[in-house]
């Protein structure tokens, strides 16, 4: 996604120059404790941006499809 300057034509942007920055970043709703995974499969993130879900989205549904296997 490009984001272009309001004042000028230039697609370059300096920091604080983005009128848009709520809209781009948002932050993460944590639930929980927060433990990292290091992902290192390409193809893994890939789909994930492919179905236009997070990692952690699909990471979460799979440790739940687990534990109800599991218990």
């Amino acid at each position: 996604m490009a984001l272009e300057k309001a004042h000028s034509g230039s697609k370059k942007m300096t920091f604080g120059e983005n009128r848009d920055l709520d809209r781009v970043v948002s932050a993460p709703a944590l639930s929980g404790k927060v433990k990292r995974v290091n992902v290192k499969h390409t193809r893994f993130k890939a789909a994930c941006v492919r179905n236009g879900t997070s990692i952690t989205e699909v990471i979460n549904q799979l440790v739940d499809g687990w534990l109800k296997e599991s218990e």
